[in-house]
């Protein structure tokens, strides 16, 4: 039988997007202001930086342990 490689998807955008998203979203309702959404925007991005570097386990650093 042949041994199949594994597809590796990179998620990372996914978790951007979202970030974004979302602080787009909170910033807006709060703040009622272009600013308010531009600063949603950037802690969004920020929290899902962190999330990502933090908290997400990947399988390579994983294995390599």
């Amino acid at each position: 039988m042949e041994h199949q490689e594994e597809k590796k998807i990179n998620t990372d955008p996914i978790f951007y997007i979202i970030g974004a998203f979302f602080g787009i979203l909170t910033g807006g309702f709060c703040f009622k202001s272009f600013w308010g959404v531009v600063g949603g925007l950037v802690i969004g991005l920020f929290i899902a930086m962190f999330f990502l570097n933090a908290l997400v386990k990947r399988k390579s650093e994983e294995e390599a342990a």
